[in-house]
């Protein structure tokens, strides 16, 4: 009988293998989106492979994050599994704006609305944070089959927006 135990303890295993496969195919499968343009003084400063982190919705991601060295400005590039509400979605800017609230966990948005990435419709959430001079921004929007969550925060000069903008939109997959 203690024989049969660890045959069928790797049998379960082997099946949940399976059953895993089958129903999350793309875990494992993701690669980082590749960014085109990064201003001067600005540098790669995280890295987390997909699917290294878990939403608190469990949906899996990776992560790449730029800084600016010279006042810390920053976007932080979430890439991962198509969340079920999009599925199907990609291109509804209420779905989008929806997502882009819901991951906006570090701030309550005070504007949202939609503008294009690199030729994407994106939704996004913004607010103003009057004692550090800073925005806070979540951007969220679809590259073939992957959710793209941006979560930037920079100072509120121009070059600054730009900075972050312009990195923002060399997104490619």
């Amino acid at each position: 009988m203690n024989r049969r135990i660890p045959v069928m303890l790797g049998m379960l295993v082997a099946l949940a293998a399976i059953v895993l496969s089958a129903c999350c195919p793309q875990l494992g499968q993701l690669t980082a989106p590749t960014v085109g343009y990064i201003p001067q003084d600005w540098y790669l400063s995280d890295e987390e492979a997909y699917p290294n982190i878990v939403g608190r919705d469990g949906t899996y991601w990776g992560l790449i994050e730029y800084t600016d060295q010279v006042d810390y400005d920053f976007v932080q590039i979430y890439y991962g599994e198509m969340p079920s509400e999009l599925i199907g979605h990609e291109n509804d800017a209420n779905a989008l704006i929806d997502r882009a609230i819901y991951e906006s966990v570090t701030f309550d948005p005070e504007e949202t609305g939609t503008i294009l990435i690199g030729g994407r419709l994106a939704g996004y959430a913004k607010t103003y944070d009057p004692s550090f001079e800073i925005y806070d921004m979540e951007i969220v929007f679809i590259i073939d089959s992957t959710c793209i969550d941006i979560y930037t925060v920079y100072d509120t000069t121009s070059e600054d927006e730009a900075q972050a903008m312009s990195l923002i939109n060399s997104i490619r997959p």
